[in-house]
């Protein structure tokens, strides 16, 4: 018999195998009917934990497989633009915050990361426009000061402020 962190790291490839598989359409969205709300914020909080712990492919199948099955969920969408724009698929990732935002008019968070990736993309003004429209909303909203300090720091680096 293996070790603990032996059998914990067999579980967590069998269950990055299975997630994978599930998402490249091994069970159909049809399949899928019936699961909550609750169990789907289960799986985001899988995919969560995958991109944390930099298992970008895996988080990323979790996250395009979500936006699938519930294409009005900004937070999904967000989640797919930080894993595209983590392994440096700017374009992905920017319409993936397209569609947080088209979600969720005040997703601060996503403007922000936007605005970040049409920067590294050399669309320095799209991303400048991005990060006024944070300074515009983050007033209104306390929990997103931290937000638009970052917004504000990038827009100084980038000769505004």
């Amino acid at each position: 018999m293996g070790s603990a962190s032996e059998i914990d790291s067999t579980a967590g490839q069998y269950l990055e195998f299975m997630i994978h598989g599930f998402m490249n359409g091994l069970i159909t969205l049809q399949e899928l009917e019936g699961i909550n709300d609750q169990e789907m914020e289960t799986i985001y909080a899988l995919g969560y934990n995958f991109f944390t712990y930099g298992k970008y492919e895996a988080a990323k199948d979790i996250f395009t497989g979500l936006t699938a099955y519930a294409p009005y969920t900004s937070h999904y969408w967000r989640a797919l633009g930080a894993v595209n724009q983590q392994v440096k698929e700017y374009s992905d990732a920017i319409a993936a915050y397209d569609m947080a935002v088209a979600n969720d008019p005040n997703d601060v968070v996503s403007y922000v990361y936007r605005g970040e990736c049409n920067i590294l993309s050399s669309n320095v003004e799209a991303g400048k426009e991005d990060l006024h429209k944070v300074l515009e909303i983050a007033p209104n909203f306390p929990e997103y000061q931290p937000w638009m300090q970052r917004a504000q720091l990038l827009l100084r680096l980038h000769g505004e402020g």
